[in-house]
């Protein structure tokens, strides 16, 4: 069958973000025998010009629509993206295309409202690379498909939703298709690639998507593969620096040393950088990361308060938080800390301990977002309800915030503010601060690769 592919994303900040899950779909769908033709609208100048040609060249049998994110999760400056999305679906319902099948994580999160808000009839829920092919084959077969994992589709007027089933063994899937992405324009307007060594997580942080997106069981590529596909993204397609996707990548932590191992054996020549969780640091990881070419982590903090670390679910304390910076700050890796600040049980109080504990870091950057945005299907989503937050219907596509009811939010956005613009390491998505697509242009257009924090200095 002709499959096009259409990556919907066109987000830019903090950086255009190549589509990795796309591109291994495409991989799958390829490597089942299908003709595929992948469609970017990142860097589209006209959206509805960019399908038609796409389509009327190409003539598929079936589309499908990739949709990362729903919405910037930043306040107060909330943006959604369901009028991108559905500026694509109406462009390719107007010239006539028929069978359009909705997936990506932002679809996995709430396929419902998703399938109900574009006008859907069909949607993948979890890894796509799995289903749609499955999907594909029996179309052609002219076989039912109403018991396939992970599809979801209307049935006497209601949506249902089959379970999905996981690829346990990751290295038996084909890598992404880095050939569909635009490498060159990922890496000047983007600064990095991207690469997978795992996914599912299983922490248990109380707002977090990634569970119910990927699993709480983590899957494990195995080191050696995931190094040798580092080198060839690397090698053969130009990527100078590539990010980690990895929710954490880190743990399990003999897994993240045996990848630096396998890079360091490799004389791996790009650069690269992570998430990672503060519990599972230690001195050898450290220099590991280093030597393999790591230019910088990112610390999913959230506060640097006990208490409201409890409360979030985070499952480390502000000692692991201290214990790990100085490892990097030692050790010479650049790092940088998020910062949730409105969970439960915020105070006044609380929002300053964590912002003196910021001071005493010295992390080269602080990312700072005020309140939480609550998604379906988390505890932070049960407490929301339980505490009245949600009582006119509940988090879906429109964006909602979690913010302590002990919180004068005013307040609070005024401190904020005012310590952001008194340092000079400190970004706020929510209210643009060192955080602007005049920002992140100019900086690219320096040849900067990488995390954009990474070059300010505090």
């Amino acid at each position: 069958m002709k499959v096009l592919i259409i990556s919907t994303n066109r987000e830019n900040l903090p950086d255009p973000v190549a589509p990795i899950g796309a591109a291994y779909v495409a991989a799958a769908v390829g490597e089942a025998g299908h003709e595929v033709r992948f469609l970017d609208l990142q860097f589209a100048v006209d959206v509805p010009v960019s399908i038609k040609d796409t389509v009327r060249a190409f003539r598929p049998q079936v589309i499908a629509l990739s949709i990362r994110n729903i919405d910037n999760v930043a306040f107060p400056h909330s943006q959604s993206y369901l009028p991108d999305i559905l500026l694509v679906v109406r462009t390719l319902r107007a010239i006539g295309a028929r069978l359009v099948v909705a997936g990506g994580a932002a679809f996995t999160l709430m396929p419902r409202e998703i399938l109900d808000a574009l006008g859907l009839n069909l949607g993948i829920v979890g890894e796509g690379e799995s289903a749609l092919p499955e999907l594909l084959r029996r179309l052609q077969d002219r076989l039912p498909v109403n018991d396939l994992p992970g599809l979801a589709y209307r049935y006497k007027g209601g949506i249902i939703i089959n379970p999905p089933r996981k690829i346990n063994n990751l290295d038996a899937s084909p890598e992404p298709d880095r050939g569909v992405i635009e490498n060159d324009l990922y890496m000047a307007e983007g600064g990095a690639g991207n690469i997978q060594t795992k996914r599912g997580c299983a922490f248990g942080c109380s707002y977090c998507t990634y569970p119910i997106v990927e699993g709480r069981k983590v899957r494990l590529r195995t080191p050696a593969l995931a190094a040798a596909e580092f080198e060839r993204a690397s090698k053969q397609y130009g990527l100078r620096h590539i990010f980690i996707v990895d929710n954490v990548f880190n743990f399990p932590m003999e897994h993240a040393k045996e990848f630096c191992r396998e890079l360091i054996a490799r004389g791996a020549s790009a650069a690269w950088s992570c998430y990672v969780n503060p519990a599972h640091m230690d001195e050898e990881l450290v220099e590991l990361m280093l030597k393999a070419g790591c230019k910088g982590v990112e610390f999913g903090t959230d506060s640097g308060v006990d208490a409201v670390l409890a409360n979030l679910g985070k499952g480390f304390s502000v000692e692991d938080i201290t214990h790990a910076s100085k490892l990097c700050r030692d050790g010479g890796l650049p790092f940088c800390h998020s910062l949730l600040l409105g969970a439960p049980g915020e105070t006044a109080d609380t929002v300053a301990e964590s912002l003196s504990l910021m001071d005493s870091l010295r992390p080269n950057a602080v990312i700072a977002m005020l309140g939480i945005r609550i998604f379906p299907g988390t505890e932070l989503a049960k407490r929301a309800k339980a505490e009245g937050v949600t009582k006119d219907g509940g988090p879906g596509l429109r964006p909602m915030f979690y913010f302590s009811p002990a919180l004068d939010m005013d307040a609070v956005s005024q401190c904020l503010a005012r310590y952001g613009r008194a340092h000079t390491n400190f970004i706020m998505p929510g209210i643009h601060l060192r955080m602007t697509d005049k920002i992140r242009t100019r900086l690219r257009s320096y040849g900067f690769t990488g995390p954009l924090w990474e070059y300010l200095r505090g």
